[in-house]
């Protein structure tokens, strides 16, 4: 017959298991494509993580040069969440959620690379249109000088011929 010590011990083991089982398990894997409530999706987690790398970038650049300081990271930081509707809250509950699956976030982040990429594309691409249509109305404005010009010495010609007719 066993013993009251022993009792106790596996009812107390067998309590432990059972409770661990009821308990939520916070390391359990949530489904494929789930994400629990007041989590941000990934895609906006995106967005808003390329939009921080932008911001501390900016404000690295700033550093270096000197300049005085006035912004803080936080500020930038405030400015994003309100951009995105979200609070600081929601996107460290986030942060979290998808550090407990590192291949995820290393996907998450992989999106956000090619996210930079992409803008960085874009600004180059505005950039050189910019360059372009600075081409182009210099181009444009040294036409009209040009027709000036050549207007200027077409009536100074015609003056000069008026005037050797008239001395005739």
């Amino acid at each position: 017959m066993m013993n009251f010590r022993t009792f106790i011990g596996i009812s107390s083991l067998l309590l432990v298991f059972v409770a661990c089982d009821l308990l939520p398990n916070r390391d359990k894997e949530i489904p494929e494509g789930t994400i629990p409530e007041g989590i941000i999706p990934e895609d906006k987690m995106v967005i808003i993580l390329a939009d921080m790398q932008i911001s501390e970038a900016y404000l690295s650049d700033i550093k270096k040069t000197s300049k005085r300081l006035k912004d803080s990271t936080l500020l930038y930081y405030k400015r994003i969440y309100k951009k995105n509707m979200i609070t600081k809250d929601q996107f460290e509950k986030s942060l979290l959620f998808y550090k407990k699956d590192l291949e995820n976030l290393e996907q998450i982040y992989t999106k956000v690379v090619v996210r930079l990429n992409e803008l960085k594309a874009k600004n180059e691409e505005i950039l050189l249109e910019l360059k372009a249509d600075s081409v182009r109305r210099d181009s444009i404005d040294a036409i009209r000088i040009q027709d000036s010009l050549q207007q200027i010495i077409v009536a100074d010609s015609l003056a000069l011929v008026n005037d050797s007719t008239n001395f005739k």
